[in-house]
């Protein structure tokens, strides 16, 4: 799989789905349902993130110019808890 791939494109769905349920009508899925799925959203893709910090930080000991796609996978999927908590509440 191609780099850009795995880690940009792959851990922008997290901050995507973050956006796109923040777009939804009310009357479409409900209030409490939406929170509910941004809430399980944040928390799969900080458990992830932190998944992606540790394998970058065993894969940097094979390869040190690979940090700087693990750093990108990190800050995008860290990227909707700070959606959540900052400009879409």
């Amino acid at each position: 799989m191609d780099r850009a791939v795995k880690h940009i494109l792959l851990p922008a769905i997290a901050p995507a789905v973050v956006v796109a349920l923040y777009f939804t009508p009310v009357a479409l899925i409900g209030c409490a349902n939406r929170g509910l799925l941004a809430l399980g959203v944040v928390l799969a893709s900080l458990v992830a993130g932190i998944a992606v910090g540790l394998v970058g930080i065993k894969e940097r000991r094979r390869d040190p110019q690979s940090r700087w796609w693990w750093i990108a996978s990190m800050m995008l999927l860290a990227a909707p808890a700070f959606l959540v908590l900052g400009p879409l509440r």
